[in-house]
This record gives C-alpha cells, structure tokens and sequence, in this order.
C-alpha cells in the first residue's frame, strides 16, 4: 500500500464530494434540517391531539337492565378520582363526559353523534350472548368486539365498551371510560367487603412495593443499547448510500472512472481511499446526528423520562469507539461494492433498499433477551455488534468476546473491500457504456443475469406489506397474499417477461417410480431433522421463550381441519416449489457452482421466512428439497415432500405431539432414514440439467 497515493487519493474523493452540491445537500444538509423539523412537528401535532382530547367534552349512552347501576359507578369512581391527586390519574380528573340518551346507540355511534356507548348485561342475559370470532377480522374490529365477551364465571353481568377503533376521540374517550368502569367497580366491590363485615379496608390488607437493585444508569444503559446500534446502522446507511451512490455509480454516469483507472495508482488504493470517504461521511452524519440530539434535549424537543440518566465510563466509550469503526467500514464497504456493481446512480438506488432492509434485520438482535455474546452470534456480523453494545452500555462487557467481535467485523470488511476491488478490475462493471452483452440478448440470458434482482424485490414487498398493512395481517389472507400474489405472481412475471419455456423453467419433468417411495419415507424423518436444527441452533443460540411462543402462535387454532391443510400443506408445497425450486434454481444453474447451488437456493428460501429463529430450520429444509430437485431433475418430489413436510406439522400440533421432546436417539434414527430415502433417490437420480 503507497501511503502517499492513498492520502492524495482520500483527498481527492473528498474534494469531489464536496464540490458535488447534490451530495453534501443529501447527505449532510437535509438530515441535519429534516431531523428537527420532524421531532418539532411530531412533538407539536401531540400536543395539539392532547390539548383536543382534553378539550372535548364525550356524548356516550348507557342501555340495558344494568343502565341506573352503572350510572352510579360512574358518578361514584369519578368523585373518587377527583379527590385523588396523584399524577397518574391526571387523565382521568381531566376526562370530560356526558350522556346523551338515545333509541338506536349502535346508529348514533355510527353516525358519530356520540364516542362510545355502553352496553349492559345481566348474568342471565350475559350466558345468552353468542361468542363468535370472525376468521378474516383482526381480534380490534368493532363486530368482534361487539361479540367477544371478557372470561367470567356464568351468572356475572357483563358492562360493554362499544365504540370505532379508527377513530381517535372515539378510541381515546372509550378506554378512558373503561379505566373509569375498572375503578368504580374496584371501589364498590371493596365497600360491598366492608359492609358484609371485612375487617378493615380492602386496600391495607397487603402493601405491595416494587424495588430495583439497577441503578437508574443501568436501566438507562439497557434501554438505549438495545437501539443505539440499529441507529447507527441506519444513519451510516442513509448518509454513506449518497455518497457512495456517487463515488462510483455516479462516476461511471459522468465518466471520471475510467480516467481514475488510468492513473498509476493500484485497484486497491483506490477502493480503501473511497471506502475511506464513505466512512467519513457516514461518521459525520452520525456525529451531526448525535449532536442534533443533544440539542434537542437541552430544548426539550426530546421527551426523556423522567429517570433517563446515561452513564457510560471513559473504557466503555472506548470500547464503543472501538467497534464502530469496524461497524462503519463494513457498512462503507457493503455499499462501495453496491455502487461499484450498479451501472448507473438509479440502479444503485434501487439496489440500496433491500440492502437496507436486510442490514436491520441483525442490528435489531440486542431486541431479544436470551441473546448472549458468547454464542454464535459473536459470528454473526452486525448482530455482534448490536449484542456487545447492549452488554458494553449495561456494564457488563464481555472483553474476550468484544475482541472477537472487532476481528470478525474487520474480516467482513476486508473480504467486501475485496470484493468491490475485484468487481472494479471488470471492464464490463466499470464503464457503464459497455452495458450488459445479456441486455441485447434479452431472454432466457438475461434472466440468469436478472434472476437475484427480482427475488430481491419480492422479499422487500413480503417484508413490507407484513409490517404495514394491518388489512393483511390475519393468517389466511397474509398467506393467499404472499403465495398467490408474490411467488405466484413473480413467478407468471418472469416467465412471461423473459419467454422462458415452461417445462424448462418449472422443473416439469417426469421420476422414476422409486422416487415416490423414497419421497414418502422422507417427509416425516426430513421434519424431525428440521426440528432437530433448531434445537441445535438453540444450544448455540438461546432462543427467547418469547419467540418460541410466537412461533407457536403461527400456527392457527380456530380453522377446520381441510383447510389446515390446504393453507399450510398444499397451496406453500405447490406454489413455492415452483418459485424457490423452479424458476430460482434455474435461473441461478450456471452462475453458482453445483455444490454450493443447494446452499444459495436454500438460504434465500430461508430468508423470507423472516423470523431469525425460523431462517435456519426453514433454510435447512430449502437446502434438502433444492438437493432433491437437483438429483431427480423435477420439481414434483420436492413438491410433495415441502407438502408433505408442512402436513405432518400440522398434524402433530393439532394433535398435541411435541416433536421438539424427542430425545437424541430419535434424531439419529430419523437422520438414517432420511439418508435411506436419499440413497433410493441418488440410485434413481435423473441429474438436473445445469448446461
């Protein structure tokens, strides 16, 4: 390395940036402008919502039997909340209601005339009610609500909060009122203990106090680090995109590449003086950011609570230093090597988003409890990083593992700036004039070349409609959404976009029959060892209680049996078959290496499962259905094998078998029999053709 060149080199990448108006406007001016205007107009919108709410004085109704009975808890908790001074009812002493009687409160609250309406219910007509629970309406629908009573003993009278979930004074003004009911009755069932001869009162019989041996640092440590790495992530992400969009990508627009190129200066000189200008950029705009914060707290834009107080000791400043640098020049090296694979500066901006994306997905590990550092996520770049600043800013620091992590993270940057070096010795890569020979080929050709990028767009689509778009967030239509409209759709989409032929594409090829008998002693020894690879995986990584229970709660408990099976085994067996073992493993047949073929497909197959704990299990099954697929050449075993799979899943959960209770015995002998049916396979194979 010429120390010299690689000064004059950062120098220059510097000064080109700088003079470049539209980048130091992107990437310094409007994150430092935008950041306050945002947190200004957040803080003030709430503070007009609230002072509206406040304000607002509730027309409710009161029907039923119960109508006078509840009145009077009302009249009665509110009286009791108005003596009561502390600061925790503040909301309740400024709550402001009235009732507004009426024949038809369902019509009224529909037409808004009033907030909310309660609804009541004698024991006898209480045990009457139907319970009912509408399969496509989320648990917070008005009709569920309205149907959905809370557990009770029979003979208990009911009191129902009806009101509109999307409207705000609507939802604000009803949970109020239920905060109100709660008290009221609190209150009457403990003068009703009283007065059938309770000694005493109710609320001294116990005193119940809460103490934390934390100190408030310590608790503040433990708040902050489990979001100050994703943080960072993202500002070094947005800041650095724009820079190193135009370090390269704009280059070779302008370009001043080839002209760099043609200089004595050697490939990785110049890679290290861009990724070196990225970093600084990056680190700029975080330290700007953090700076802009510390700002907004001493303005008080910044709402802090009230016992925030964040301590962190000069050796663990340091040591946070010292891992965000190799933080920085992993990210300035990941999107170096975007920049330089993009033809053109839009082309980068298209890549940038699901790389975005996908770099959150480990910063966000130090969100999960039962992670410890000294695990295998010490090897797990990114989220290594994310659970040693929890640890480091809750004071207790594991230092061996610390130093683990520094090295595993500058490894991941050496071996991307690598990467962009090799990618930057590619005349084709380099002078975007050159273009893509497939471009003009069109076709099956340049679908092998396309095939990444449009798998890439369908798990951005998956990612973002699950986390916003609550209309799809019950079970069925999450699942007839990404099967049918994603991987069906994307599916439909390439082979029509690129004329693919059927039959080649989808693996439409006919077995021998002793495949079938292999496929079938496969499904339930291929489940057991996938449930095998996350107890494994639980020994290296704890997996929280938390996500277990969660995992757990995927599987639907109120849909009949044909349907179970439907929507779990036969529509994901057929449609993602034809997807992930169909027009993927053909698209990628000639760019990756037999070998490592089932690998790739099966890893990507994992990825849109989402969940970090499901990714393994789930990539472990892709890898086995894509193996199959490639020794029989068809994507008909592998298709029912995944339907199969999914099936016997089903059944044991729907039945109360607990596979993961399975001693170590089972998963040896489930191990052999998979390798049997995979023998049958490999003794009948009919080899994929990857010419």
């Amino acid at each position: 390395m010429n120390w010299d060149v690689l000064k004059l080199l950062y120098i220059h990448e510097i000064k080109m940036l700088v003079r470049a108006r539209r980048t130091v406007v992107m990437a310094i001016v409007i994150p430092a402008i935008i950041m306050p205007i945002m947190l200004f107009s957040a803080r003030f919108s709430n503070e007009q919502r609230q002072r509206a709410l406040e304000a607002t004085t509730y027309n409710y109704a009161v029907t039923g039997q119960l109508a006078d009975r509840v009145r009077e808890l009302i009249t009665s908790a509110k009286a009791e909340i108005d003596k009561d001074e502390r600061e925790s009812n503040d909301q309740l002493r400024k709550f402001k209601f009235i009732e507004s009687p009426t024949s038809d409160p369902a019509a009224s609250l529909e037409r808004r005339d009033i907030y909310f309406y309660i609804a009541t219910y004698t024991g006898e007509e209480a045990d009457a009610l139907p319970v009912t629970k509408a399969d496509d309406e989320s648990d917070d629908s008005p009709a569920v609500a309205a149907l959905q009573p809370p557990k009770r003993l029979p003979g208990v009278p009911i009191i129902k909060v009806v009101y509109r979930g999307n409207n705000d004074a609507s939802n604000s003004s009803s949970r109020r009122m239920v905060s109100l009911l709660r008290s009221g009755v609190r209150n009457d069932s403990e003068r009703l203990l009283i007065e059938r001869g309770f000694e005493g009162n109710p609320k001294g019989m116990f005193a119940v106090v809460e103490t934390s041996i934390a100190t408030a640092g310590q608790k503040t440590g433990a708040n902050v680090g489990r979001f100050l790495t994703v943080i960072l992530v993202m500002l070094m992400l947005t800041g650095g995109s724009i820079a190193a969009m135009d370090i390269i990508a704009g280059e070779k627009e302008r370009g001043t590449i080839e002209t760099l190129l043609t200089t004595a200066a050697a490939r990785h000189e110049i890679v290290t003086a861009k990724q070196l200008a990225i970093c600084s950029v990056a680190l700029i705009i975080t330290l700007i950011q953090g700076l802009n914060f510390f700002i907004y707290v001493k303005l008080q834009l910044v709402q802090l609570p009230k016992d925030f107080a964040l301590q962190i000791s000069t050796t663990s400043a340091i040591t946070l230093l010292m891992l965000f640098i190799p933080l920085a020049a992993t990210i300035a090296a990941l999107l170096l090597t975007l920049s330089a694979y993009a033809k053109t500066y839009k082309e980068a901006q298209m890549y940038f988003f699901p790389v975005y994306l996908t770099s959150l997905v480990p910063a966000l590990a130090s969100v999960l409890p039962a992670l410890r550092l000294r695990s295998a996520i010490v090897l797990v770049p990114l989220a290594n990083v994310s659970v040693a600043v929890r640890e480091i800013m809750m004071n207790r620091p594991d230092r061996p593992m610390i130093a683990v992590t520094f090295l595993v993270m500058t490894l991941c940057a050496a071996l991307l700036m690598r990467a962009s070096a090799r990618m930057l010795s590619r005349e084709e890569v380099i002078i975007a004039s050159h273009g893509e020979p497939e471009s003009f080929l069109g076709g099956p050709v340049l679908f092998q070349k396309r095939v990444l990028r449009w798998f890439a767009v369908m798990w951005a689509i998956v990612f973002a409609v699950a986390a916003n778009i609550p209309q799809l967030a019950t079970f069925r239509r999450q699942l007839l959404f990404n099967e049918f409209a994603i991987f069906g759709g994307g599916t439909v989409l390439m082979l029509w976009v690129y004329r693919l032929r059927l039959k080649e594409a989808l693996a439409l090829r006919s077995v021998k029959w002793p495949v079938w008998i292999a496929i079938l002693i496969a499904a339930p020894t291929g489940n057991l060892m996938g449930v095998a690879v996350f107890k494994l995986l639980n020994y290296v990584i704890p997996i929280p209680e938390q996500a277990v229970e969660q995992m757990a709660a995927l599987m639907p408990q109120d849909l009949p049996s044909w349907q179970l099976y439907l929507f779990l085994g036969l529509i994901p067996g057929v449609v993602e078959e034809l997807a992930f073992r169909g027009v993927l493993l053909h698209g990628l047949r000639r760019k990756i290496r037999p070998v490592l073929l089932p690998l790739v497909v099966g890893l990507i197959f994992g990825l849109f499962h989402f969940s970090l704990f499901r990714i393994g299990p789930t990539a472990f099954l892709g890898v086995l259905l894509t193996a199959i697929a490639m020794l029989t050449g068809s994507v008909f075993p592998g298709m029912l094998l995944h339907i199969l799979n999914n099936s016997f899943a089903a059944w044991t959960a729907q039945n109360g078998w607990s596979v993961t209770s399975l001693e170590p015995g089972h998963d040896v002998a489930a191990t052999i029999i998979f390798a049997l049916a995979m023998w049958i396979i490999y003794r009948n194979r009919t080899p994929y053709p990857l010419n």
